[in-house]
């Protein structure tokens, strides 16, 4: 599973939308193409719900599923359908 860490879009780990917006525009998000990723806060303790919505938007649009939380507990947030749970669907 990749690790998508917020802490690569902090400024000494505060968030700050022109910061923000430069960082995002930067990243390369095609490590994530087709991958299961894990979004980390890293124990940033202030994480603004638009970073949230930001990188999860992003992510939804490459990655097959996204999980958060730590190493031992992920939470799934998404997964993509797959073509096999498409035929699955309409042979139902």
């Amino acid at each position: 599973m990749e690790i998508l860490e917020l802490k690569d879009f902090a400024n000494k780990g505060a968030f700050f939308e022109d910061d923000f917006d430069a960082r995002f525009a930067a990243y390369d998000w095609r490590k994530f193409d087709n991958k299961a990723v894990r979004i980390s806060n890293c124990g940033l303790t202030d994480v603004p719900g638009w970073v949230y919505l930001l990188v999860g938007i992003e992510l939804s649009q490459r990655a097959r599923k996204i999980f958060f939380g730590d190493n031992h507990n992920p939470r799934k947030l998404f997964a993509r359908k797959t073509d096999t749970d498409s035929k699955a669907e309409h042979e139902a």
